[in-house]
């Protein structure tokens, strides 16, 4: 036998999961290069359309949609925990955005944003208190009910809300830019998006990302690794809330009024779809299942009806495709570039991350323990 299958064998003896060093370093440039390719596409894109606003408009969309399904994604994939309420937190951060902006007149654009996603958390932080003595099917129908219910709140709710008629989002200042343009509103979801993502990211290399994991694995034994799983679920809920709220401020700037037959149902479930074909447990797959469902949808739209049929039709296609959804493409793209692996991943791996992305801690060490 060889030196080089020799040692393949004593590796896999051990258990260990490796890759030769070449080859591992080939697999990590792919990444970094991808990123590279996707923001420099992302910043020169209005060169190309900015003066039509409809497609301005259409991929600001899907900026802020890749967002809010990036914090379902932290609160399913990471989290573990079912969601299908999604759209009542955007429904929060737009409206609070548009209460904020008639009511006290030209305020900074960061504290308007800032309060967007304060005032969203705050109802994340009252929704995730009942919320963390429930599980499985029993969580899901108790988001349902808060997604159903903010729309109704909103109607309801008179001159602070706007009723039928909504509320019309006056333009916000970014200095000396007037955000009443399609193009400035795209940088400025563009860049909310990126410093949400590496907050994001942070946090999931973090002992609390680790401890969001350890829940998602296992409620059961969780505590055993000194988690407060409760303590747990209510911080999660409120990130998870906090970030679609701030996707709820561009949501308003975006569309210039804001209105409660924005955010039915049918919202939810659009993100909660998106999350499944990008891939639980992947950000990046999160931006791809959610900017490839705005495009399906549009093209839907303008067929002329059957927008919802044709965007299940194809959620249910791309599963039977790639069953571990859009981000496993990647992974598996990484992997052939890569070399192939000696060993199968280990089991305490991420289910769906890309190159970076933290794993679910495969021992009580991986937790810190709280009080």
């Amino acid at each position: 036998m060889s030196r080089r299958s020799g040692r393949a064998a004593a590796l896999r003896d051990r258990g260990q999961w490796r890759r030769w060093p070449g080859a591992a370093r080939s697999a990590a440039r792919v990444p970094v290069l991808a990123t590279v390719v996707v923001l420099a596409a992302a910043l020169v894109f209005p060169r190309f359309e900015g003066a039509n606003a409809t497609v301005m408009g259409l991929a600001t969309e899907a900026l802020t949609y890749g967002l809010v399904t990036m914090s379902l994604n932290l609160l399913m994939g990471y989290g573990g925990q079912v969601s299908v309420g999604q759209a009542g937190f955007l429904a929060v951060g737009a409206y609070t955005t548009a209460i904020v902006a008639t009511r006290f007149g030209a305020l900074p654009f960061i504290v308007v944003l800032a309060l967007a996603g304060l005032v969203t958390a705050a109802v994340g932080l009252v929704l995730g208190l009942p919320a963390a003595r429930l599980r499985g099917h029993y969580l899901a129908v108790a988001t349902l009910g808060f997604g159903l219910a903010v729309p109704e709140i909103a109607l309801n709710g008179g001159s602070l809300t706007g009723g039928y008629t909504g509320l019309i989002v006056p333009p916000q200042h970014l200095g000396a830019v007037m955000l009443n343009n399609p193009v400035p509103v795209y940088y400025l979801a563009l860049a909310v998006l990126l410093v949400s993502a590496a907050a994001i990211r942070g946090v999931l290399a973090s002992p609390t990302g680790r401890r969001f994991m350890a829940v998602r694995d296992s409620q059961d034994t969780a505590p055993a690794m000194g988690i407060n799983t409760g303590r747990t679920k209510v911080v999660l809920f409120t990130l998870s809330a906090f970030f679609c709220g701030l996707a709820g401020y561009v949501f308003a700037l975006n569309n210039s009024i804001v209105e409660y037959s924005s955010f039915d149902f049918s919202l939810s479930l659009f993100f909660f779809a998106a999350v499944i074909v990008g891939g639980l447990g992947s950000m990046w797959g999160s931006l791809i299942g959610a900017g490839l469902l705005v495009v399906i949808q549009q093209e839907a739209v303008s067929l002329g009806g059957f927008s919802e049929a044709i965007l299940g039709i194809a959620v249910v296609v791309v599963l039977l495709l790639v069953p571990g959804g859009l981000a496993s493409l990647a992974r598996r793209t990484r992997d052939a570039v890569g070399g192939p692996r000696i060993l199968r991943r280990p089991a305490g791996a991420g289910p769906g991350g890309l190159p970076g992305q933290p794993a679910a801690p495969s021992s009580p060490a991986g937790a810190s323990r709280e009080g």
